[in-house]
């Protein structure tokens, strides 16, 4: 829980460090968070827009059931696109995904 709450306040400095549209920052951080508690491990979280925040990539690893539970993402507001794709240079070793949220 603790790493939960840490995740939480980390993401939260990282989107109100411009001046952003209220509603965007409250949709997509809770569909942010929502990605982590289904088991997303989420490595990186880019933004991008100026002076105005417009579009926010989240990139790292799915979990191991992904492919089971697809209807999970009625719950993430304001989800433009959403990739997973495989790494790995001879074999797959595993898939990394790529969620972009915006206007």
């Amino acid at each position: 829980m603790k790493d939960s709450e840490d995740f939480e306040k980390a993401l939260m400095t990282r989107l109100t460090s411009r001046q952003n549209d209220k509603e965007f920052l409250r949709k997509t951080s809770s569909a942010i968070v929502s990605l982590k508690k289904q088991g997303f491990v989420i490595d990186k979280i880019l933004t991008k827009g100026q002076p105005v925040l417009d579009r926010v990539f989240v990139m790292g690893k799915p979990h191991p059931d992904f492919f089971a539970n697809l209807r999970d993402f009625s719950v993430l507001g304001g989800l433009r696109s959403f990739e997973i794709f495989p790494y790995g240079v001879i074999a797959i070793d595993g898939f990394n995904f790529k969620a972009t949220f915006g206007h």
